[in-house]
């Protein structure tokens, strides 16, 4: 709602202030200068319109996010497949994931407790088909770990510096000599030269 008022614009002529009123039904003397108290002096009047103070009651739009997807190429037998995957298919992959390591944790617990029990009782077992079906089943070898300790005799031939005259035959040997295997079934921890002598045996 608007109502119709007047603007009048005054100046004093004393201390040259420009003022300006904005009245409705204007029926009364001349207004002083607020400052000096002197005389204004009219110089206009215009219409005036004043907006109602009202506020109308604003409207809440609601905003629609668009759900957020993630298109992801797969490579497969040379054949490329793309996917679109919502939040939703990506909360619900992390969640499987998280089941199926949860899963597997548990399961090579077992495994593990499955081996340790087949190394102790299947030597003295009269049930060795059994327990042979049953590592079959869960794909546990019946195999086990011995430690071993070899000792070994190396002949070999190593190529001197005579010119040089003062050699350490046993601090080239311990920094040369490399002892491995090359079966799977056997792995090398550690090893020592015990001693070197010159000479062929």
């Amino acid at each position: 709602m608007t109502k119709t008022w007047q603007k009048y614009e005054y100046v004093c002529s004393y201390c040259d202030g420009l003022f300006i009123y904005t009245i409705k039904d204007y029926s009364v003397a001349e207004p002083p200068c607020p400052i000096c108290k002197e005389n204004l002096t009219l110089m206009s009047v215009v219409d005036a319109t004043i907006y109602s103070t009202e506020q109308k009651e604003e409207q809440i739009m609601e905003t629609t996010i668009a759900p957020q997807t993630m298109t992801l190429d797969w490579s497969e037998n040379d054949t490329i497949t793309t996917k679109t995957y919502t939040e939703s298919d990506v909360r619900a992959l992390v969640y499987r994931d998280k089941s199926y390591q949860t899963k597997m944790n548990e399961y090579y617990r077992k495994e593990s407790q499955l081996r340790t029990l087949l190394e102790e009782v299947y030597a003295d077992s009269s049930e060795q088909d059994t327990l042979s079906q049953i590592a079959e089943i869960f794909d546990v070898p019946l195999t086990k770990e011995i430690e071993v300790t070899a000792w070994v005799r190396v002949d070999m031939t190593i190529e001197v510096d005579m010119a040089d005259g003062d050699y350490d035959i046993e601090d080239m040997v311990r920094n040369n000599l490399t002892i491995d295997s090359f079966g799977s079934e056997i792995s090398v921890n550690d090893y020592d030269v015990d001693r070197v002598e010159e000479g062929a045996y």
